[in-house]
């Protein structure tokens, strides 16, 4: 179920990364990065009833999805220099 929030974190992660996090470019990773947030939200509201249930796959993709979230916060926050 983490599929999409992994994709869309990487996918702000590669925008800030080779494309820089001003001056237009908030206009295309700013929604981008709040619809990740939105899914990574919702997909928390989820884990709670199928926690001991996810397999393990699923456990990474979680850990690479608040990765991705984090990298990215990083960039925007200027602590990460790409």
């Amino acid at each position: 179920m983490w599929f999409p929030a992994v994709f869309l974190f990487g996918v702000v992660f590669l925008i800030l990364r080779f494309g820089g996090v001003w001056p237009w470019w908030p206009l295309l990773w700013a929604p981008l990065f709040a619809v990740a947030v939105a899914i990574a939200a919702y997909e928390w509201r989820l884990v709670p009833r199928n926690r001991w249930r996810m397999p393990v796959g699923e456990w990474a993709l979680l850990v690479v999805a608040h990765a991705g979230c984090a990298a990215s916060l990083a960039i925007v926050v200027g602590l990460l220099h790409h």
